[in-house]
C-alpha cells in the first residue's frame, strides 16, 4: 500500500507498507542517474528515510519484488 509518495527534481520517492509481511519500505529512484534503492524502515525512522533516501543507499536492497507490492520504475502496482 504506497502510504506516500512524491516527485521532484527527477527524483521519484514512495512510502511504501507491505500488508502480507507487516513491513515498511521507502523506495526511491533517481532519473537522471538510473539509481533506484529500496530501503527497509521502522516506524520511528520513516519520515526520515522518506525525506532523506539517498542518504540511507548503505541499508538499500535491490530487490524490486516486496512480498504483493511490485515496484517498476518510480510506479507501485499491487499484484
Amino acid at each position: 500500500m504506497d502510504i506516500a509518495t512524491r516527485h521532484g527534481g527527477g527524483i521519484e520517492v514512495a512510502l511504501i507498507w507491505n500488508r502480507d509481511e507487516k513491513s515498511l519500505v521507502v523506495f526511491a529512484y533517481d532519473a537522471t542517474t538510473s539509481e533506484e534503492v529500496v530501503i527497509p524502515v521502522s516506524a520511528d525512522e520513516a519520515a526520515e528515510v522518506y525525506q532523506h533516501p539517498f542518504a540511507y543507499t548503505h541499508r538499500s536492497r535491490r530487490a524490486l519484488h516486496l512480498g504483493s507490492a511490485r515496484i517498476e520504475l518510480g510506479a507501485l502496482e499491487l499484484i
